[in-house]
């Protein structure tokens, strides 16, 4: 038990070192979508103005992260899945696909709201 905490751990760590959005400009946020809590990192330069959001495909890989560091416009939010970085008692069960979605869809709303626009462009979702 306590080596598969420590590889956990590893594993976590090692995923948050490599997201380029940490050397961005890039601020960091958990956003609470019941049953579910996702990671997201924006950067907000003008309020009111169209927001991108990049949205973290099933397969784990660099290509949503990287779009958005290279995305120049002025708002930009990045969104990870479900259980991707927050483990809740809801990850170690079965993943019904509805209720994923329906979490995603909360977060993109709530970084919508943070940017205070009616003009959402959403990629990978």
């Amino acid at each position: 038990m306590k080596q598969a905490l420590i590889f956990s751990f590893l594993i976590l760590s090692g995923c948050v070192y490599r997201n380029p959005l940490d050397k961005a400009d890039f601020r960091f946020q958990t956003l609470n979508t019941p049953p579910y809590v996702l990671s997201s990192w924006y950067r907000i330069d003008q309020k009111g103005k169209p927001l991108t959001i990049y949205v973290e495909k099933e397969q784990i890989d660099m290509e949503q992260r990287t779009a958005a560091t290279k995305d120049t416009s002025l708002n930009v939010a990045y969104l990870g899945r479900p259980c991707q970085y927050f483990q809740t008692d809801i990850c170690s069960e079965k993943q019904d696909s509805l209720k994923r979605q329906k979490a995603i869809q909360k977060g993109i709303t709530q970084l919508q709201k943070k940017a205070a626009t009616d003009t959402v462009i959403v990629k990978g979702f």
